[in-house]
C-alpha cells in the first residue's frame, strides 16, 4: 500500500485536500506534518489555509504564505501556534479574504493533540495564524474554528512542543516551515540538461554523453533517489538571506519517455527548457515542450529558456536574438550556458530560484 494510500484511509472525508509543511529547527530539518482540511464542513477556513501553504495567495502579484514563517509561541501540553507571516510575532492578520474573515462554525471540536485550529483575537476576527494541539482541549470549543487535524508527523509537533521556551512562550530556537522548491529540466536527448544538472550540483562534467537513465543509475550507487525515466538532484541554496532546498527533476529527452514527462512537472514552480545551439531541431523541440508545460502546470511557472553548449560557438546554428526572442514571447528569461566550461550554469539556477519567490 502506498503512502497515499495509507492517508487517505484515514480521512474524515475522500474529497478533503491534505497539505504539508516541512519544519527546521535552527536550520536543521526535522520532519514533515501532513494535514487533512476539513473542507466538508468548513470549506471557506480550509480554503484560506491551503492557499496559504501552497503560496497560491498573491497580493499586487507577489505571492504570500507559510513559506520562512515561525512558530512564534509554544505552550507544552497545549499548542503550538504559528502563521503569522505578516509580522512575526502573534500581532499580524491577513487572509484570502482580506484582513479577517468570520467563524464559519463550531461544529468540530478540540478532541485530542493533533487538531487543526484558527487563533484569533476574539469573535469573527480569523486571519492568518493557527495553532495545533497538543492535547484535548475542551475549553477552546465554540470560540475557536477547528478546520483540520494532522494525519501523519505527530512526532514532529511533539518535537517542537519539547522545544526550549522564553518570554510570551517564544521558543528559543527559530521553528520555521521550510522552503522547498521544484525545477525541471526539459528539452530534447542529448541538448545537455543531465550536463547542466551535474555541473551545478557536483561541478562535475563528463565529457561522454550520458542519458538520463544512466545517470539515475549512477547516483543510485551514491545512495541518492532515482527513477529509470528522470534523475533526481537536490541543493540547498540561498536566497534573500533564506535557504531553500531545489529539488531538481532531470527528464529523459527520448521521444519513448515522452509520454512520462508530466508526472514529473506537474506542481513544479520553475522550469529550465533547454536547447543545442548547435542543433536547430531541438529550439523548434523547446517550443512543444513550452505549450505542453503550460497547458499542464499553467501560466504561474518559472521559465528559463536556456541555449547550452556556448563552447561550440562556432558551430552554432540559431542566435541569441531568435533564442532571446522566443524567450520574451512566452515571458521567460533567457539564458546561455556551457556545462563543460562553467559558463552561466550558477546564474541560472539562482536567478530562476529568486523569481519562484
Amino acid at each position: 500500500m502506498s503512502e497515499w494510500q495509507k492517508i487517505k484511509e484515514q480521512l474524515r472525508h475522500a474529497e478533503n485536500p491534505v497539505v504539508f509543511m516541512d519544519i527546521t529547527a535552527a536550520g536543521a530539518e526535522i520532519g514533515r506534518i501532513k494535514m487533512e482540511l476539513f473542507a466538508d464542513v468548513v470549506p471557506k477556513t480550509a480554503e484560506n489555509f491551503r492557499q496559504l501553504c501552497t503560496g497560491e495567495f498573491r497580493k499586487d502579484g507577489v505571492p504570500l504564505g507559510y513559506k520562512n514563517s515561525s512558530f512564534h509561541r509554544v505552550i507544552k501540553d497545549f499548542m503550538i501556534q504559528g502563521g503569522d507571516f505578516v509580522n512575526g510575532d502573534g500581532t499580524g492578520m491577513m487572509s484570502i479574504y482580506g484582513e479577517k474573515f468570520p467563524d464559519e462554525c463550531f461544529e468540530l471540536k478540540h478532541s485530542g493533540p493533533g487538531m487543526l485550529s484558527m487563533a484569533n483575537a476574539g469573535k469573527d476576527t480569523n486571519g492568518c495564524q493557527f495553532f495545533i494541539t497538543c492535547a484535548k482541549c475542551e475549553f477552546l470549543d465554540g470560540k475557536h474554528v477547528v478546520f483540520g487535524r494532522v494525519v501523519d508527523g505527530l512526532l514532529v509537533v511533539r518535537k517542537i512542543e519539547n522545544v526550549p521556551t522564553g518570554p510570551n512562550n517564544k521558543p528559543k530556537l527559530p521553528i520555521m516551515k521550510g522552503i522547498k522548491a521544484k525545477i525541471v529540466l526539459l528539452g530534447d536527448s542529448a541538448v545537455g540538461k543531465t550536463s547542466i544538472a551535474l555541473r551545478y550540483v557536483s561541478n562535475k562534467f563528463e565529457a561522454k554523453h550520458l542519458s538520463t537513465m544512466q545517470v539515475s543509475c549512477y547516483f543510485e550507487l551514491k545512495r541518492l533517489r532515482f527513477l529509470f525515466q528522470a534523475a533526481f538532484f537536490s541543493k540547498i541554496i540561498t536566497v534573500q538571506q533564506t535557504q531553500v532546498e531545489l529539488a531538481i527533476w532531470d527528464t529523459a529527452g527520448q521521444e519513448r519517455f515522452h509520454a512520462l514527462g508530466p508526472i514529473y512537472y506537474r506542481d513544479c514552480q520553475g522550469a529550465i527548457l533547454v536547447y543545442d545551439i548547435t542543433d536547430e531541431r531541438s529550439f523548434d523541440k523547446v517550443k512543444q515542450w513550452v505549450r505542453e508545460l503550460l497547458r499542464i502546470v499553467g501560466p504561474d511557472v518559472q521559465l528559463a529558456i536556456v541555449g547550452n553548449k556556448t563552447d561550440l560557438t562556432k558551430s552554432r546554428t540559431v542566435s541569441d536574438e531568435v533564442g532571446e526572442a522566443f524567450a520574451k514571447s512566452v515571458n521567460a528569461s533567457f539564458h546561455l550556458t556551457s556545462a563543460k566550461t562553467n559558463d552561466g550554469i550558477g546564474s541560472l539556477f539562482q536567478e530562476l530560484t529568486e523569481s519562484m519567490f
